[in-house]
């Protein structure tokens, strides 16, 4: 990390005729995402803070949009045109809530790379460590109180229709866990769900943040910063684990074994043979502890890998008989008891807005992994090693709003830092 008096000297000045841009509306969404949950705001406040952010770039000017970056406007274009295929108010509610998790991503990457003066990349490495922290404490919170359910002030103002529906219902008076109990299971699968509705988002934010919190470590902290995280690390095993995510697992071992063979084809053999010792005592104690049996037991009962094959097949099957626009928003299909576009965000693209989105989506996060894939720091390969990860993960888990700003932020922080020529 540069000293602070050369960081300070290097700080770009504002573009000409704009304003600097101030960190508060990206860095306060991002460390107040749990307080959002916790008030019931977590599916309005974002959209607020990312309009806000769009307006003052706009009045700032002078945009800087990264390269790959236009693909994505492209995809928002496009989600915009498959509302010619909706059906109904509740179909536009529904599509609504997609748009809005890609257009605040997308706002959220942008202004990042235009406010080179006041929002360093540590900045923003801290303030997502924060969030994978609160996803631990909560994820542990829960665990310990299963059947909580909070009480918020957007849930006391909730007209009591919308109250009814159970999405809306867990949205702003959310459940500190998601239990699941398959037909056959001795006792109920009680998994994390906090700060998000859903154990899989937990999961997913999961595998996306811990690589982030070794990158934040790898840039520099203080010892009792280091002792903080290293002792989270070791309690987030306890949620990670009743996630029974096994996803999860896949997405972080892909993108440990990506840093691991890059590591090695740098000539970083201390570090290979370090990392290859640590994951031989992981799978060990994994294995011997019984632990890896219990995340492999739930497919037991729930036959959740065979449920979602009939269901990509149906999706895929639908997606065809709509392929340029999709159907706009998700459907339920009867036959296999779940809505069609869910389950994996690949599948959300093909449904709901046809071929051309799911195109467009992989053009963008390929191209990222491809155009940022030469980051200079240690700390630069983990981050491109989540991105490496997504590949994998964004065909069976769905990227809410902060997976989805997450995402986008670290290829904004890839970019920037390599178009700055400021290594990361």
């Amino acid at each position: 990390m540069r000293p602070a008096a050369e960081a300070s000297a290097a700080r770009p000045r504002p573009a000409a005729g704009g304003r600097a841009l101030p960190a508060w509306p990206l860095l306060g969404l991002i460390w107040g995402y749990p307080v959002l949950w916790a008030l019931g705001l977590s599916q309005f406040a974002p959209t607020v803070l990312c309009l806000l952010m769009l307006a003052l770039l706009l009045l700032r000017g002078h945009l800087r949009v990264l390269p790959g970056l236009w693909a994505w406007g492209a995809l928002l274009l496009w989600m915009l045109g498959s509302t010619a295929m909706l059906g109904s108010a509740t179909d536009l509610i529904g599509w609504g809530m997609r748009f809005t998790v890609v257009l605040n991503a997308g706002i959220c990457a942008l202004y990042y790379a235009n406010a080179r003066e006041t929002l360093g990349p540590d900045a923003v490495l801290r303030a997502l460590s924060g969030l994978w922290a609160a996803c631990v404490l909560l994820g542990c919170l829960g665990l310990a109180f299963p059947e909580a359910r909070l009480s918020t002030p957007m849930g006391a103002i909730m007209p009591g229709g919308l109250m009814s529906n159970d999405l809306v219902h867990d949205y702003v008076a959310p459940r500190l866990t998601e239990t699941q109990q398959p037909w056959g299971a001795p006792a109920p699968y009680i998994r994390p769900s906090a700060p998000f509705v859903y154990a899989n988002s937990w999961g997913l934010a999961y595998a996306l943040l811990t690589p982030v919190v070794v990158a934040r470590l790898l840039r520099g902290a203080r010892l009792r910063v280091v002792l903080w995280y290293a002792g989270l690390g070791a309690l987030s095993v306890i949620p990670a684990l009743a996630s029974s995510n096994r996803g999860m697992f896949l997405g972080l071992g892909l993108c440990v074994l990506t840093v691991w063979i890059r590591a090695g084809l740098r000539g970083r053999w201390a570090a290979v043979a370090a990392g290859g010792l640590g994951l031989l005592a992981a799978g060990i104690a994994l294995f011997a502890s019984g632990a890896a049996g219990s995340v492999l037991a739930r497919q037991e009962y729930s036959d959740s890998t065979g449920g979602r094959s009939a269901l990509y097949r149906a999706t895929w099957e639908r997606s065809l008989e709509s392929p340029l626009l999709g159907h706009g928003t998700t459907q339920m299909e009867p036959s296999v008891g779940v809505s069609l576009g869910t389950q994996g965000y690949l599948w959300t693209l093909l449904f709901c807005y046809g071929f051309v989105a799911a195109a467009l989506f992989l053009w963008f996060l390929l191209g990222a992994v491809l155009r940022w894939a030469r980051p200079v720091g240690t700390s630069g390969l983990w981050l491109h090693a989540v991105l490496v990860s997504c590949c994998l993960m964004f065909v069976f888990y769905s990227f809410d709003t902060m997976q989805m700003i997450t995402l986008l932020l670290l290829t904004a922080l890839l970019g920037r830092a390599r178009l700055d020529s400021d290594p990361l």
